[in-house]
């Protein structure tokens, strides 16, 4: 016995490490299928046959996953309350604040991590008490995290890495691409989820063309395909090898796919992966799309049975879960089941649907091709970090810093002030630069959609001494002159800075104020992008003392 235990020890200690469970927007807890309600500030348990709620949990905040622990409870990340939500039972247990802005969670050896988006780190949290410690710092908009035994990776929503618990970082940008060259034209990545299956790590994400690199034909807008080389292409990539297989044609046929949002498993090989602009969930074995499922609008979140032979999709946009059978594969398949929840919301009718629209990558009039929707450049409304050499048959070239519409408050609009008002911002975008029409589009609804729901972050809280002083700098260097509260925007143009573009393909003569609500996370800074960093963007201001400088951009941080 002791012979045989030694050898069971041996080959535990020989067996490669465990991969830990990934959070997502929808997770089986118990005999339920849970799901977030993030308009709510909820979670709902589902019959997993009928789909019918049984009973609704609140959290307050948004809610964005679910993690099921070991334990049997069920651990909630609340991403605008900067908790987490400890649920037994559909009780809550425990709730916690560990960090500003934590969405993704995975099960690692002995602890919990979660993605801080808003702080640009990885926790590990202890998964009884909740207690954090850093365990990544100085990460660029983290959503995702996984694990394998004790190492994690977090995945940048928009910095363009994987970066792995020892520090080391993997581009996801590859350098070479031998199967399709023009994807290491590529030259930025948007990340929004991490897979482990065995010991690889899977990620789901965008790569895009936003520097005008001309090593590829492209097309005359950011909606169309020329070559069959969009600028915008969905993409899985094995971290470790670095090998991308961007799996979507935009041909008009069943491979069109936008926005990947959620990876999952079906446990024999397959990987599935969610489209939030398309609605529909992909199924690739290696490089190939062997299959798909239309679900609902806005799918966000991936959980399959233990059997793996069902999965359950989370459409955030209409409220609802699709119910998939993972035993029959084909072109655009049907979800099995699909059932709304009926959830009051605080939300009028049009702004609902103006979100719908403003993630809708399937209708032609909005775009012809699926390449981008409007959540594109601006997810979750806000802004996807990056500045764009814009460059199109309506559109003269020019580099513009993508801004967060949280900030869409008053016209004019546009870095230039160029439209009168948001309706005329938003039509021009679709036709001019998304190479849609705009026919039989409510452009009011999309309008909603931005004054109602779309909000700027909340970061983490600068030292108080810091900002009190850099309010008193604030003031005295006359910066309340342009940006006045509540928004601190004026909303008028202002030839403030000299020069006013780094090249003639950024000139601009003028700049609207920008409003300073979440500035904290919107570098790269000013009109082009030139600013690194906040504290980059004050001293174009004017000399400040290094004191000084400090308490501004704290103060500005805590806006």
């Amino acid at each position: 016995m002791r012979a045989f235990a030694a050898a069971a020890a041996l080959l535990a200690a020989c067996a490669p490490p465990r991969a830990g469970r990934t959070g997502s927007s929808i997770a089986l807890s118990g005999d339920s299928v849970a799901v977030v309600d993030p308009d709510q500030g909820g979670v709902s348990f589902l019959d997993p046959e009928t789909l019918e709620v049984r009973r609704s949990v609140s959290v307050g905040g948004e809610p964005r996953a679910l993690l099921p622990l070991a334990s049997g409870a069920l651990l909630v990340s609340n991403h605008r309350g900067g908790e987490l939500v400890l649920l037994e039972g559909g009780v809550e247990r425990t709730r916690r604040a560990v960090c500003a802005g934590p969405w993704g969670m995975a099960e690692a050896e002995g602890f919990v991590a979660v993605a801080c988006e808003w702080e640009g780190t990885v926790i590990a949290v202890d998964p009884a008490t909740l207690a954090p410690r850093t365990l990544l710092s100085g990460l660029r908009r983290p959503r995702a995290v996984a694990a394998i035994g004790a190492q994690v990776w977090a995945a940048e929503f928009t910095g363009g890495r994987v970066v792995r618990s020892d520090g080391r970082a993997f581009p996801l940008v590859p350098i070479a691409a031998p199967e399709r060259p023009a994807l290491a034209a590529m030259t930025a990545s948007l990340a929004g989820a991490l897979w482990p299956e065995g010991e690889t790590i899977f990620a789901a994400h965008l790569l895009v063309n936003n520097d005008g690199a001309a090593l590829e034909k492209t097309a005359a807008d950011y909606g169309s395909v020329a070559d069959a080389n969009p600028k915008i292409n969905p993409t899985l990539t094995d971290v470790g090898s670095g090998r991308s297989v961007a799996y979507a044609a935009f041909d008009g046929g069943a491979r069109v796919f936008n926005g990947p949002s959620a990876v999952a498993s079906d446990g024999e090989g397959r990987l599935l992966v969610a489209h939030l602009g398309t609605a529909n969930v992909a199924v690739l074995e290696g490089a190939a799309v062997i299959g798909s499922f239309e679900v609902g609008a806005g799918p966000r979140g991936i959980a399959v049975d233990a059997r793996r032979r069902v999965a359950y999709v989370d459409n955030a946009h209409d409220a609802s879960v699709s119910r998939v059978d993972l035993t029959r594969y084909g072109p655009r398949q049907p979800a099995g089941l699909t059932r709304a929840r009926s959830l009051p919301s605080p939300f009028s009718a049009a702004a609902l649907e103006g979100r719908r629209l403003f993630h809708d990558a399937k209708n032609p009039h909005l775009t012809p091709a699926g390449v981008v929707s409007c959540a594109t450049c601006h997810p979750e409304g806000g802004d996807d970090g990056l500045v764009w050499f814009i460059h199109t048959d309506r559109i003269p070239l020019k580099r513009r810093r993508t801004p967060h519409l949280g900030n869409a408050r008053g016209a004019p609009f546009h870095w230039d002030g160029q439209f009168a008002t948001l309706d005329a911002l938003v039509r021009s975008t679709i036709t001019d630069l998304m190479a849609g029409d705009a026919l039989l589009v409510d452009i009011s609804a999309i309008r909603a959609y931005i004054e109602q729901i779309v909000r700027p972050p909340l970061g983490p809280r600068p030292p108080e001494a810091q900002v009190a002083l850099g309010e008193l700098v604030f003031g005295a260097a006359g910066c309340a002159g342009c940006h006045a509260a509540p928004g601190f925007t004026d909303n008028k143009l202002h030839s403030v800075l000299q020069p006013m573009s780094l090249t003639e393909d950024d000139r601009i003569a003028a700049a609207r104020t920008p409003g300073l609500r979440g500035v904290f996370l919107r570098a790269p800074f000013l009109h082009d992008g030139r600013a690194r960093d906040l504290r980059d963007a004050s001293a174009h201001g004017g000399a400040l003392s290094p004191a000084d400088l400090d308490g501004l951009v704290a103060y500005l941080e805590s806006l």
